[in-house]
């Protein structure tokens, strides 16, 4: 299955930093892990890289330092 577009993971990143604030990558990760332990490979690999994204957002943001 292919990975969502960058938008996509963008808008995935931005909902995660709203709902989860700082906590937001690791909160990304673990979804990333569970999907993993299920056989979800490709759901794991778009949560990683929503993780990604939301550290940007935070580091941006300077909620991150």
């Amino acid at each position: 299955m292919p990975l969502p577009s960058d938008i996509d993971l963008w808008r995935s990143a931005g909902i995660m930093v709203r709902q989860h604030g700082s906590q937001a990558p690791a909160a990304a990760i673990d979804r990333a892990k569970g999907l993993e332990k299920s056989g979800d490979n490709d759901g794991a690999a778009a949560w990683r890289l929503i993780a990604q994204r939301c550290e940007e957002l935070l580091n941006r943001e300077g909620t991150r330092q």
